[in-house]
């Protein structure tokens, strides 16, 4: 019997590579992608529409299409909205991660959940997977939270994601894709220069995460870029891969601008645990590919 494949969240820039690779890598495993509002752009897959607010009906989901493995990685990411909604935050992310931890208890199946480098609290990087978690916002508090539930589960893995970069397979804006339309229209870009984190490429995310499923590793792994940069060395290095000679980018301090909740200043994760574990899915340097549209 092939793999069957629950994976939340498959319409966001995580999902929606992650629903794409499985669809192409291992076109006789079934998939159910599970979205909110936007679609999957991917073709042969099953798709069902819910709110990762309403665990009944995950659970539901779950025990109707019996997949032997859930990448659970949807989410409410927006820090400024986690902390504006915080009942609609832990619902989504705590409460959520629980009800499908408890359908793949039910299924024997095995979860593989995204988590974030904002566990921490960005003052004693380069963070190691056995490193206390203390994170700064209300986000990272329920990611943290949804971690710990995790923690009560046999057959399940954490993966934490630091931030992403490149074009998603969706039509949903990311970020990443406004900066980019920014830089080919000249207009100004205020970036951080004093936030730093190990950026990842999509589209290795993706593979990772897939393989780290196929795996029978249990716990936490940290999924990490090779290179410590901030925001603004990010930007400027993808201009000049896109030969934009002068970007208009504007270095800003992350303690310049007003926000509800301190801003983590070095995120960098240590990636040694999956080199040694996994080389084949260790993610690459920053490359020419990040610029172009996913396949």
């Amino acid at each position: 019997m092939p793999p069957r494949w629950l994976v939340s969240g498959a319409s966001g820039q995580l999902g929606s590579h992650v629903v794409r690779r499985l669809a192409r890598d291992a076109p006789g495993e079934p998939i159910c992608a599970l979205v909110g509002q936007n679609a999957v752009g991917t073709a042969g897959v099953e798709v069902q529409r819910v709110s990762l607010a309403d665990a009944i009906a995950l659970r539901r989901i779950a025990h109707a299409f019996r997949p032997t493995h859930i990448l659970h990685l949807g989410a409410m990411t927006a820090v400024g909205d986690c902390h504006a909604r915080p009942a609609e935050a832990e619902e989504v992310n705590v409460s959520a991660t629980r009800a499908l931890a408890e359908a793949a208890t039910d299924l024997h199946a095995r979860l593989v959940f995204s988590s974030t480098d904002m566990v921490f609290d960005g003052d004693h990087a380069p963070y190691r997977e056995s490193d206390p978690t203390h994170p700064l916002s209300y986000y990272g508090r329920t990611k943290a939270a949804a971690e710990r539930v995790l923690a009560e589960f046999d057959h399940t893995l954490v993966v934490r994601i630091p931030l992403l970069y490149g074009l998603p397979c969706s039509t949903r804006p990311t970020t990443f894709s406004q900066q980019l339309t920014a830089l080919h229209n000249r207009q100004p870009l205020r970036l951080f220069t004093d936030e730093f984190r190990t950026p990842v490429w999509l589209a290795d995310a993706a593979r990772a995460l897939i393989g780290l499923a196929r795996d029978d590793l249990t716990g936490v792994i940290h999924v990490a870029g090779p290179e410590r940069l901030s925001r603004y060395e990010l930007i400027a290095r993808c201009a000049a891969l896109l030969g934009i000679h002068a970007p208009n980018l504007i270095p800003v301090s992350r303690l310049e601008i007003a926000a509800a909740e301190p801003r983590p200043a070095d995120l960098s994760l240590d990636g040694a645990m999956l080199v040694r574990r996994r080389p084949d899915l260790q993610p690459g340097a920053l490359r020419a590919a990040v610029v172009q549209p996913p396949t």
